[in-house]
């Protein structure tokens, strides 16, 4: 019996291996999608069924914004509901989660002056999220799948990292060990830990990066690279919050927060710099690199690749992904979804790139764990047999 269930278990992990398990050192395949001319693909739910965005009435240096957008494959875009006042001509919706909630923030200017929290309950309806007494700015950056939004408030001249419900603001008025402040949230996974930005307290010239688990005392510093010691910034956590990324001096970062460790990615050649700003549940994590121009990537967990290598769809060619100074990745689904801009018949353009072969969920290598630890307990028990 033992050995007829050792046999399926083996004969199921090999399958899985089969089909995933070099996913890590074969480069992916994608097709691409355009979001439309002068547009910017901004964030992807987890899920990967919903992306949101913005467009600009024009191509020239990202001017004259307008309306931000939601995006799905069998919709293509919606534009976003007003949100406050008539004079909050600019909406940067700047998170989505699996409902198709946004989080984001509109304000009078397309250079964000006056800025207000905004959350959009999917396409049909915008609400001001509310702000503390005493301040009168503030921006969402990120949501989780529960809803609860963060970011920062403006008050006494100063920025703080908050989280933010339809019905309250929380300023995180934790700091790090050393009484640094918690100025920007940018991510929030769906345990509620937070990560962004700090300042320090004693030099206003140096930043570094944070976490904050709901209920903690103190924030997590997550250290810095070689040469970022005076500017680390965390911009993207995945879901569960077991992966966090952004850049540190010159170099984008990977953070585990089980092992307390921060990682370099690896530069392709010729690059001098990168950073990242979203990472999915596998650790897969999407930036922008380059040298004198700007190039998206994707990091898979082993290797940088420059996304214009990946793409394999019919419209391929139109994409230039590796002139000019503006071309972005900027969000990463679990499935491995990825959206951002770049340049599509020579004019700026938010794309959705979409995987040609389906890329394993964290739930697959899951139970590939569970796996593997039915298979150490049968042979523990055979050998105590």
């Amino acid at each position: 019996m033992k050995r007829d269930l050792l046999t399926a278990c083996l004969t199921g992990m090999f399958s899985i291996f089969s089909v995933y398990g070099t996913h890590a050192q074969t480069p992916p395949t994608y097709s691409i999608y355009s979001l439309g001319a002068n547009t910017t693909g901004l964030s992807v739910s987890q899920n990967g069924t919903y992306v949101t965005g913005l467009y600009y009435s024009t191509n020239a240096g990202f001017s004259n914004p307008q309306a931000g957008f939601l995006w799905t494959q069998s919709g293509g875009v919606v534009t976003l509901p007003a949100a406050g006042s008539t004079n909050h001509i600019d909406a940067s919706p700047n998170a989505v989660n699996n409902s198709g909630m946004v989080a984001g923030a509109v304000s009078t200017t397309f250079y964000g002056a006056n800025s207000l929290p905004v959350l959009y309950s999917n396409s049909s309806s915008a609400t001001l999220l509310p702000l503390p007494a005493g301040s009168s700015m503030g921006r969402a950056y990120g949501i989780n799948n529960a809803g609860t939004a963060v970011g920062s408030i403006s008050q006494d001249l100063n920025w703080y990292a908050t989280v933010f419900t339809p019905t309250n603001a929380t300023v995180l008025m934790q700091t790090t060990p050393d009484g640094s402040i918690l100025q920007y949230a940018y991510g929030i996974a769906n345990s509620g830990r937070v990560t962004g930005q700090f300042i320090s307290s004693t030099n206003s010239a140096v930043t570094g990066a944070f976490y904050l688990d709901s209920g903690a005392t103190n924030a997590v510093d997550l250290g810095f690279l070689p040469g970022g010691d005076l500017s680390t910034v965390a911009f993207g956590i995945s879901g569960s919050g077991s992966y966090i990324t952004g850049s540190s001096g010159p170099n984008a970062f990977l953070y585990q927060p089980d092992t307390a460790t921060i990682t370099a990615l690896p530069l392709l050649e010729g690059w001098t710099e990168s950073q990242a700003y979203s990472v999915n549940d596998l650790g897969w994590v999407v930036g922008v690199g380059g040298n004198i121009t700007s190039i998206p990537f994707l990091f898979d967990g082993t290797s940088t690749y420059s996304l214009q290598g990946l793409l394999a769809g019919p419209d391929s060619s139109r994409w230039d992904m590796t002139n000019g100074t503006g071309n972005a990745a900027l969000g990463i689904s679990d499935n491995g979804i990825i959206t951002g801009r770049a340049l599509y018949d020579g004019v700026t353009t938010g794309f959705v790139m979409v995987p040609n072969s389906p890329i394993p969920e964290p739930s697959t290598w899951a139970l590939l764990a569970v796996g593997l630890l039915v298979i150490i307990g049968l042979l523990r028990g055979k050998k105590a047999a």
